[in-house]
């Protein structure tokens, strides 16, 4: 899949019953895929996937311009977008009523988002390239990029590493002593920059090769990204979605690649 895009439709699908839809987005810094989600029966209506986009704007725009099934009317659009303008913020040195102050954290002039992750005690505050926001619709409630992987934080069973993946980056998540003790978003074109980043990682983070390592994203056992980290963990599990979304669509497909676009459902 790496590359190339993807989508898959459930033939009984009716565009008429978008309403009863939720449209999840999830965008990176160089992919973007899509899912119709039925909320009166969970089942997975519409999934798109399209990877190695050289210019995610454009290619954003192009969907949307052209692509019936995002110009659909639908109950609630959630997107998370990827961002390097964010900052995490603890819930006793929050003030929402002043979010200028924190401005000066984030590299960007743009208007600041604020989103609060009851479970984990804090909040991430960020902003986005307007180019992105002025492609989607009005009615979009937004995320940063690290959302969707910070409401799988309680899916996960006691320190735990989870790394989403594009075809040119990758997501990681480190879950230690029941908190997030780390979260951050690396480009790596190759296995060889991988596996530089990923030494990286172990050596700030101090991690053993007992380690849990959960994987979802684009992926595959016996790959050049699943070797590398062979080489350092013993432990590798491909993480399956973790909602309670129905589908046939995904019969014939690692459901791994769309563990990080589902979880988006269930951010709040």
């Amino acid at each position: 899949m790496s590359k190339n895009s993807l989508l898959l439709v459930d033939p009984n699908f009716k565009a008429d019953a978008s309403v009863n839809c939720h449209l999840l987005l999830k965008i990176t810094n160089d992919s973007f895929s899509y899912a119709v989600i039925n909320k009166d029966s969970d089942e997975i209506n519409v999934i798109f996937d399209k990877q190695g986009c050289s210019d995610v704007e454009q290619d954003l725009k192009s969907a949307f311009e052209t692509d019936a099934y995002l110009s659909q009317k639908y109950g609630a659009i959630k997107a998370a977008v990827h961002t390097s303008n964010f900052i995490f913020i603890p819930d006793e040195w929050f003030d929402a009523d002043n979010l200028s102050v924190y401005s000066k954290f984030l590299s960007s002039d743009g208007k600041v988002y604020t989103k609060h992750h009851d479970e984990l005690g804090f909040n991430t505050l960020f902003s986005l390239n307007e180019k992105a926001e002025e492609i989607l619709p009005a009615d979009t409630v937004l995320y940063p990029q690290s959302s969707p992987l910070l409401a799988l934080f309680s899916h996960l069973s006691g320190d735990a590493l989870l790394i989403d993946f594009t075809a040119s980056s990758f997501n990681v998540l480190f879950v230690k002593d029941d908190k997030i003790n780390f979260q951050n978003h690396y480009e790596a074109e190759t296995a060889e920059e991988f596996n530089y980043f990923l030494l990286l990682i172990i050596e700030q983070l101090d991690l053993t090769e007992s380690m849990a390592v959960y994987l979802q994203g684009i992926i595959n056992e016996d790959d050049d990204y699943y070797n590398t980290l062979l080489k350092y963990f013993n432990n590798l599990y491909f993480f399956l979605p973790a909602g309670k979304q129905n589908s046939e669509l995904l019969a014939d497909m690692p459901k791994h690649y769309f563990s990080g676009l589902l979880a988006l459902d269930l951010c709040e």
